[in-house]
């Protein structure tokens, strides 16, 4: 994928960033992440996941300030999923479809072994317990770019 920012992708605050998203983060522009957002009880809580290069530990929501600077990239990555096997129990990094939609399951909290969160590849939404009636699980995934 060819991740090259142009020069009016001035940063701005996660915040205003759109939920779902590709962005990088001013220091690191080669680094694409997908912008996630749950709604709390009282506020939004804003994430990234990284997407390419794919990271070399599990992927996990980061969870960053509202006031972190990030160059949005102003579209959402296209997924390019590989052949998926019917059914099956996700893995972390895998994504997979149900009924809803199609998700990334990734780690909720790094510390935490047992809970997971599912990122909606349409929307950026944070979603819980998504496992439930899988149709099929795609263990190999790419982004092939990042279109508007």
């Amino acid at each position: 994928m060819t991740n090259t920012p142009t020069k009016n992708n001035a940063p701005r605050i996660a915040a205003d960033v759109p939920c779902g998203h590709a962005v990088s983060r001013p220091d690191n522009a080669d680094t694409v992440f997908v912008k996630a957002e749950r709604q709390g009880t009282d506020y939004i809580h804003h994430y990234l996941i990284q997407l390419d290069p794919a990271p070399k530990v599990e992927m996990a929501l980061i969870y960053i300030d509202p006031d972190e600077l990030l160059i949005d990239h102003a579209v959402r990555p296209v997924f390019v999923i590989g052949d998926g096997v019917e059914a099956g129990s996700p893995d972390i990094g895998h994504i997979f479809k149900n009924p809803k939609g199609s998700f990334l399951k990734v780690v909720e909290d790094p510390k935490s072994q047992k809970m997971f969160a599912f990122i909606d590849i349409t929307t950026g939404d944070v979603c819980r317990r998504q496992e439930r009636k899988v149709s099929q699980v795609h263990m190999e995934w790419r982004i092939e770019r990042i279109v508007g």
